[in-house]
């Protein structure tokens, strides 16, 4: 019996939590999302803003024209991008930045995300390549 309640309530919780993606607009966002798009992406170009989640799980999605992909999430503060042209040097920390230059001197970073454990980017070469949060690689990987 306590086992089904114990199940009940986690499903219950979990059902909560999770919303159905919504439309917003930009003025929806966190100032810190806000910001940097506008440092980094021409109105004109934004295709589609969501919002997922409530609180602090609340997540933020940009699609762009140009099929570029930015996420946020409850703060603002960038979780993952996507532009297969090359993200801007600016986006990526420079222990990542530099690991890069120096061993793929031709290869464009196309995606970048970060979370509470590691920091990825995706190459246009495909390549993976994983670091802590501090920059140091963990891992490298081949598509």
């Amino acid at each position: 019996m306590n086992r089904i309640l114990l199940f009940a309530l986690c499903a219950l919780s979990l059902t909560a939590c999770a919303d159905d993606k919504k439309v917003i607009t930009s003025t929806d966002l966190p100032q810190a999302a806000r910001t940097l798009m506008t440092q980094y992406v021409n109105a004109d170009d934004v295709l589609l803003i969501t919002q997922e989640g409530r609180g602090p799980w609340t997540e933020y999605e940009i699609r762009l024209t140009d099929q570029s992909d930015w996420e946020f999430d409850a703060q603002g503060a960038l979780t993952k991008v996507e532009i297969l042209a090359g993200i801007p040097d600016e986006l990526i920390p420079e222990p990542i930045l530099h690991q890069v230059r120096t061993s793929y001197p031709k290869a464009i970073i196309t995606e970048y995300s970060i979370d509470t454990r590691d920091q990825e980017v995706k190459l246009n070469n495909g390549i993976e390549l994983t670091f802590n949060l501090q920059g140091k690689l963990l891992r490298t990987e081949v598509d």
